[in-house]
């Protein structure tokens, strides 16, 4: 049953880091500094999921070849960094692919992590052929390549561009026929006592009545079983007309409306919803990557994006966000009702002639 936990697990990162991929080679000839995604990152953690990626590669498909390939794993206790998951994991795959392909007689692979000064910095050494002096400099150009036409050229592009957006850098040091040394250094987020306590203390559940407006039914399904699972009451709508009428005729703390509907998309679903209600959050769902920024989205009706595929813990996590100012501003309405009665009853014993 554990193994195949993690086999799922395994899958499920494919998945989603496929999406980023997907997605950020959709953006490759934009400028992006969108960091929602940023949140604290294990990265002992992502290289052991990345070896976990790639064990195919270095074992099964290397044996059935008769070549041995070891790695060898220093992973000292690190601090956390704060950056994408996916992204990272996507550039420790990309490294150990390459180290793969530049040992096709098999050899040591060697991972090793350590804390230097405010940065964690991350080793990966091959055995392989090395790289020509000739072709250093370049090996980090868009679409440069020495695999012939299986390869794409992006691999070590992506990852360069993935670590200069995490504030960090990567350098190769490699001598032709002696193997080479990728190695990365990511800021270290230093976490203070008070944003430690608020991670460490989870949040009270707080139940939220929840609109799911989506044409698909098997991602409406999956949306709503997530929500209800969490301890959320949930109407459900296949399209965008019907989900505005359910709305006016409900409350509801928060909308989840796919951005692509035949009828109504997205956007006029989140601006009817504004009409009926302007301060119930809407979150759109899609596949596309938005190039809006917050106050953009907020004139079309949009508080919130939520990417597919999408997670379990960010769908709920992102509910509970929701809730918290509107429980805040519960509270206020409710102790000013409470205030309002009390003078009331006051001034009427008062009328009454008491004191």
């Amino acid at each position: 049953m554990l193994e195949l936990r993690k086999s799922l697990e395994v899958i499920e990162h494919a998945a989603i880091d496929g999406a980023e991929t997907v997605r950020r080679i959709q953006e490759f000839s934009r400028r992006n500094s969108n960091d929602k995604c940023f949140t604290q990152v294990d990265i002992n953690k992502l290289i052991v999921d990345a070896l976990e990626f790639t064990k195919v590669r270095w074992k099964n498909e290397a044996e059935s070849k008769g070549i041995r390939i070891q790695f060898k794993k220093e992973l000292s206790t690190l601090p956390s960094v704060v950056g994408c998951a996916s992204e990272l994991r996507e550039v420790f795959t990309n490294l150990i692919n390459n180290a793969i392909d530049a040992m096709p007689q098999g050899g040591q692979i060697k991972v090793k992590t350590f804390k230097e000064d405010d940065y964690i910095s991350v080793k990966l050494e091959d055995a392989g052929s090395g790289i020509p002096k000739a072709i250093k400099d370049r090996i980090f150009d868009p679409f440069f390549t020495t695999k012939g036409v299986k390869s794409t050229g992006l691999g070590l592009s992506v990852s360069y561009g993935i670590i200069n957006r995490h504030q960090g850098n990567i350098t190769v040091d490699s001598m032709e026929g002696k193997g080479a040394i990728f190695t990365i250094n990511l800021p270290i987020f230093e976490k203070t006592k008070k944003k430690e306590k608020a991670q460490s203390i989870s949040d009270e559940l707080k139940k939220a009545e929840i609109l799911v407006i989506e044409d698909e039914e098997d991602v409406r399904k999956l949306l709503s079983d997530i929500l209800t699972d969490g301890g959320h009451e949930v109407e459900a709508s296949s399209n965008g007309r019907e989900g505005v009428e359910i709305f006016t005729k409900g409350e509801f703390d928060l909308v989840f409306t796919d951005l692509g509907m035949p009828d109504m998309s997205g956007w006029q679903v989140a601006q009817e919803i504004k009409k009926v209600k302007n301060s119930t959050p809407v979150a759109l769902i899609t596949g596309w990557n938005i190039q809006l920024k917050d106050s953009e989205l907020k004139k079309r009706g949009v508080d919130l994006v939520i990417n597919k595929p999408f997670r379990v813990d960010h769908v709920l996590g992102l509910v509970q966000e929701v809730m918290k100012p509107r429980e805040k501003t519960k509270k206020k309405v409710k102790i000013t009702k409470e205030v309002r009665k009390k003078k009331t009853s006051m001034q009427r014993i008062r009328n009454k002639g008491y004191s």
